[in-house]
């Protein structure tokens, strides 16, 4: 690479230095000398014309006419927008009545009526803006016995009236003052600001080549993996050039043999995870059906060896097989189920009900309580309406219900309630009972967990209930779980109320 002055590092600092330096001298010229006080000169004359206009408008209004002709306003003060703290006076050319924010006697109504004798008022009648603004000296014998200069508005209002908006002129120009002697203060910060741009420039010029000294430490190393990014067509791009052509072809080898490392061990990893899982499976389903086998095998070769020789011992031996087989049949569906969850099954979200859905699975459930004396307690009657899957909540709903009918002490009482939030709303179903140890709360969404082996047993649980409520909750992407109270046990999950959560 052939290098010129103009790409060179010593060009390009002195243009930044310089540019920089002739812009912020330009800047704080330009600010200092014209733009400040045109400014306020400008503004002075907007906030009289803010000033003329909100006295039009309040002199239209026939309500503040009659006030001021019954003397029930004795001033104009604070009755209409000033910003710029101007005296004001409106004066009726009729009977040259004047109507003012401040004090007027009759110096003042002199050096009014001098001074509207100086204007054509009839022209400004017709004239488009209808008013006009004019910078006048005043002697300490005219108006309200005070000199000096002043920006007078004057002007005709839609009702005739004459109008007179004065403001000093010292006051806009204390203003210039503190704004010239603001500007310089912000000229020399700009200076020091340029100043501080070329170290910037500076850094950020020898910044690549530390970054070049590391490159080459690690390249030292065998570590071929460094690049040096080349962002200028300078001393320093050339040299950062040269240097990634040098590590380019052992960087790529290097590379190659990364990915293929990569790619065997996440092949060993899923292979590993895949055995884990089936040997867990297998060992979970081999536990759980290996009673009901037993059962069914040993009365069906009871059955065989004629054991049961009266009709009713044979029903009673058929009713065990045939039970023991639809356990074995729901564990199954329960595992199609959850594997369809867990492996991504698409969810139908819709808006539904839940005070609704909740009210009929509690009556579908009364069937199992029939024959205790078992409450349950809801009293939500509120529609509530929340966005998820309604075949899933419904299944999630159930599997709580159906835990806290099983568990609940005798005579006792499950209560189903409600936790309004923001977006979202709890549902809670309680049930009197033992508590759960801590260490059991951790597990008992996992699946084949069982608190007590013995007494799921009896009811024919599979320990799946839980695990498939945990996997719904997830595919929603919401909160679910259980904790202890000083009475019983609480499971709980949330749904979204707002489509937008």
């Amino acid at each position: 690479m052939n290098l010129n002055f103009r790409h060179s590092i010593r060009f390009k600092i002195a243009s930044i230095v310089f540019l920089t330096t002739l812009v912020t001298i330009l800047i704080s010229w330009y600010i200092s000398n014209y733009f400040i006080q045109q400014f306020y000169v400008s503004h002075t004359q907007n906030m009289l014309v803010t000033t003329y206009n909100s006295c039009n408008a309040f002199f239209a209004d026939e309500d503040n006419l009659n006030r001021l002709k019954n003397g029930e306003l004795s001033s104009l003060y604070e009755e209409f927008d000033n910003p710029a703290g101007a005296k004001v006076y409106v004066i009726n050319p009729r009977f040259f009545n004047i109507y003012s924010n401040a004090n007027v006697n009759e110096t003042t109504k002199k050096g009014l009526q001098s001074l509207i004798a100086n204007y054509d008022m009839d022209m400004l009648k017709y004239d488009a803006k209808r008013y006009v603004i004019v910078r006048n000296s005043i002697e300490s014998s005219d108006l309200n016995n005070i000199g000096g200069s002043y920006y007078d508005l004057i002007g005709v209002m839609d009702n005739q009236y004459y109008i007179v908006v004065r403001t000093s002129v010292e006051t806009t120009r204390e203003s210039i003052t503190f704004a010239a002697k603001l500007f310089s203060s912000v000229s020399l910060a700009l200076l020091l600001f340029g100043v501080f741009i070329v170290l910037i420039i500076t850094n950020i010029f020898s910044r690549p080549i530390i970054e070049m000294s590391r490159v080459a430490r690690r390249m030292s190393n065998l570590d071929f993996s460094a690049k040096v990014a080349v962002k200028s067509e300078d001393e320093i791009g050339e040299l950062g050039e040269s240097m990634n052509e040098l590590s380019t072809k052992l960087e790529s080898s290097i590379k190659d043999l990364k990915n293929a490392n990569l790619e065997l061990s996440n092949d060993i990893r899923k292979r590993e995870h895949i055995e884990e899982m089936r040997s867990e499976f297998l060992s979970h389903v081999s536990h759980e059906l290996k009673t009901p086998l037993a059962l069914i095998q040993g009365y069906a070769e009871g059955l065989k060896s004629g054991i049961a020789d009266d009709p009713e011992s044979m029903s009673y031996y058929c009713d065990v097989i045939s039970d023991e087989a639809s356990k074995m049949n729901e564990l199954v569906m329960k595992l199609i189920d959850l594997d369809q969850i867990e492996t991504g099954e698409d969810l139908s979200i819709e808006r539904f009900d839940i005070t609704k859905l909740i009210k009929d699975v509690i009556t579908n459930s009364k069937i199992l309580i029939q024959d205790t004396n078992v409450k349950i307690l809801y009293y939500e009657t509120d529609e509530v309406y929340v966005w998820a899957d309604s075949f899933m909540i419904e299944e999630v709903i159930t599997n709580y219900l159906t835990n806290a009918i099983h568990y609940v002490s005798e005579n006792g009482t499950i209560r189903v309630w409600f936790e309004k939030k923001e977006d979202t709303v709890r549902i809670n179903v309680y049930n009197d009972g033992n508590n759960i140890s801590d260490e059991d709360l951790k597990k008992l969404f996992i699946k084949f967990y069982k608190v007590d082996a013995a007494r799921t047993r009896t009811y024919g649980g599979s320990g799946i209930g839980l695990s498939i409520v945990a996997a719904i909750m997830k595919s929603h992407n919401k909160d679910y779980g259980v904790y202890n109270t000083e009475t019983g046990v609480v499971f709980y999950f949330e749904l979204d109320t707002n489509s937008l959560s």
